[in-house]
C-alpha cells in the first residue's frame, strides 16, 4: 500500500501522540525510546534501530520495516495493520496483547520473542527464527509458519485452528494436547506430537 516515492525524513525521538506519515526513514536511532500512542502511517523504515524501545498503544498502518534492529523492544497493546517486517533483528522482542492484521515477518530473527495474548489475522512468518518464542494465549488462527525454526517455542493455551506449521521445525515445542486441535502438521510432526502426548503409534 506504500507509494513508490516517499519523502525522506529524519527521526531522532518520539513524543506522546506523535504522527509520522507518508515518509521514508533511513537509519533512525531510536534505541530505548519511550512514548505512548505514536502512530506511523504510510512509512518505510530501513536500517535503523528501535532496540529496547518501550512503546504503549503503538499504531502502524501500511508500514514496511526493513533490516532494522527491534531487539528487546517492549510494545504493549500495539496495533499493526498491513505491516511487513523484512530482515529485521527482533530477538527478545515483546509485542504483548497486540492486534496484528495482514502482517508478514520475512527472514527475521525472533528468538525468545514474546507474543503472549496477541491476536493475529491474515498473518505469516516466513523463513524466520523463532526458537523459544512465546505464543502463550495468542490467537494464531490461520497463521502460516513457512520454513521457520520453532525449536522450544511455547504454544500453551494458544488458538491454533488452521495454523500451518507443516513446513517448519517443531523440535521440543511446548504445547498441550487440547491446544493442537485444528493445527496443520506433516506426518513426521504428527508422530512427534503423539509421542509428546504419551501416545504409542503402532503400524497395523
Amino acid at each position: 500500500m506504500l507509494p513508490n516515492h516517499l519523502e525522506p525524513r529524519s527521526l531522532a525521538a518520539l513524543t506522546e501522540g506523535e504522527a509520522v506519515e507518508q515518509c521514508r526513514i533511513e537509519g533512525c536511532a531510536l534505541a530505548e525510546a519511550a512514548a505512548e500512542r505514536v502512530r506511523f502511517d504510510g512509512v518505510r523504515l530501513a536500517s535503523g534501530t528501535l532496540a529496547a524501545s518501550k512503546l504503549t498503544h503503538l499504531r502502524w498502518l501500511d508500514v514496511a520495516c526493513e533490516r532494522s534492529d527491534l531487539s528487546m523492544v517492549v510494545w504493549q497493546s500495539p496495533k499493526l495493520t498491513r505491516v511487513e517486517f523484512r530482515g529485521c533483528r527482533m530477538t527478545g522482542a515483546k509485542l504483548l496483547e497486540g492486534e496484528l492484521e495482514s502482517v508478514r515477518f520475512i527472514d527475521c530473527h525472533l528468538d525468545y520473542a514474546t507474543f503472549s495474548g496477541a491476536r493475529f489475522k491474515q498473518a505469516s512468518f516466513e523463513s524466520c527464527r523463532l526458537e523459544e518464542a512465546d505464543f502463550r494465549g495468542a490467537d494464531l488462527t490461520d497463521v502460516t509458519f513457512l520454513n521457520c525454526e520453532l525449536r522450544g517455542a511455547e504454544f500453551g493455551r494458544a488458538k491454533l485452528q488452521g495454523a500451518d506449521v507443516s513446513t517448519s521445525r517443531l523440535n521440543e515445542v511446548k504445547v498441550g494436547a487440547s491446544d493442537v486441535r485444528g493445527l496443520i502438521v506433516n506426518r513426521e510432526q504428527a508422530a512427534a506430537l503423539a509421542k509428546l502426548f504419551g501416545l504409542v503409534v503402532r503400524d497395523s
